[in-house]
């Protein structure tokens, strides 16, 4: 094997990857990269057997092959690299890299390729393609909601589920659900659940792309494609739950009022909340929204917010940092808060969008 290409490209392409390795396994080629050549480019892949991610880059391929190098080593000597070509061999028969670029050679010991897991290569069926800033929004606005209790895997990933022209992006924890559709059309319907991992790489790959993300299937595999990056995904098994017999219906209180504002308010009544679910209470009246908390051995706060409210007087106490979450994802000036009574769950909306819906289940209090 014997190539040359751009430290910058290579550089990039080990940051993309970086994180989809695994040191701490009982299998040691998972801390390691998989190198390839195509006819004209390298392929860079990473895997911790839950997530695979390869960027392709462009080579000028003299002798092609394939290798595997420690992830964290290499991704350090391509950094500290100069901007200028690198050239990289392998002798036939060996795991063993030598890493060029001007003066500067490394000899990087790894292990063979044939130890690495196997990455899909069938036929990828498509789903959809959307904007990359959309995807990335869809999954800020309901990744945070997942469970991260092992013992319910079906709950602890994004159900992506749609048909026709609207996709969903669902995620629950029990207490809290959020729901974000999106007006997309989609090739064929689909209907599974994704690993909150994957999720948290695609928020951090997106953030550079302003183009389509195709989304598709391969291999009971979920794959994310972006120019030259592809992201592949396990599936997490389970039936996921009916949400929308979760989402309220009707309510009896509906409060108006700031995003921003409520979410100052609410961190600052939540300091004297110093119970395992920080618990906050919110009195709704017409023209008035009261937040108040208490904890015993530290003390009490309340604060009033000037809103537009409508409906039966009512007193709800909800976990503050459950509602913070939500608050800290809508894009809109004002929300709507929708009540139904102190032992129901309540729904925040987007003033102005339909497209996405919170849940938060109440606290029950006494006294």
């Amino acid at each position: 094997m014997r190539i040359r290409c751009a430290q910058e490209d290579l550089s990039r392409a080990m940051s993309a990857v970086g994180r989809a390795t695994s040191a701490r396994t009982t299998m040691p080629i998972l801390a390691n990269v998989l190198l390839e050549t195509g006819a004209d480019s390298l392929r860079v892949t990473a895997t911790d057997l839950e997530v695979t991610v390869r960027v392709q880059v462009p080579a000028q391929v003299e002798r092609g092959g394939l290798v595997t190098l420690p992830a964290r080593l290499l991704a350090e000597i391509t950094s500290h690299l100069p901007p200028a070509p690198v050239e990289l061999r392998v002798e036939e028969g060996t795991s063993v890299a030598e890493i060029s670029c001007e003066r500067s050679t490394f000899e990087v010991v790894g292990l063979p390729a044939s130890d690495f897991p196997r990455v899909p290569e069938g036929e990828v069926e498509r789903v959809c393609a959307l904007p990359g800033p959309l995807l990335r929004t869809m999954i800020r606005q309901t990744l945070f909601a997942a469970s991260t209790d092992d013992t319910r895997p079906f709950l602890t990933g994004v159900f992506v589920t749609g048909e026709g022209d609207v996709l969903r992006f669902v995620a629950t924890d029990g207490g809290r659900l959020a729901l974000r559709s999106a007006r997309v059309a989609l090739d064929r319907p689909v209907s599974a659940i994704v690993p909150s991992k994957t999720m948290h790489e695609l928020v951090r790959l997106c953030g550079a792309v302003e183009g389509d993300v195709e989304v598709g299937l391969v291999d009971n595999q979920m794959v994310f494609s972006a120019g030259d990056v592809r992201v592949f995904s396990r599936l997490v098994g389970g039936q996921f739950p009916n949400y929308q017999q979760v989402i309220p219906k009707e309510f009896k209180q509906r409060v108006r009022v700031g995003t921003e504002r409520l979410y100052a308010a609410l961190r600052r009544v939540a300091i004297t909340a110093r119970d395992s679910a920080t618990v906050v209470r919110l009195a709704a009246q017409e023209g008035t929204l009261r937040l108040s908390s208490s904890t015993p051995e530290v003390g009490r706060a309340w604060e009033e917010l000037e809103v537009d409210a409508a409906g039966e007087p009512m007193e709800v106490a909800f976990n503050a940092r459950f509602l913070l979450d939500a608050l800290a994802v809508v894009e809109t000036d004002e929300v709507a808060l929708e009540l139904t009574g102190p032992l129901s769950p309540g729904a925040l909306r987007p003033v102005g969008g339909e497209d996405y819906v919170y849940v938060v289940a109440p606290v029950r209090v006494y006294g």
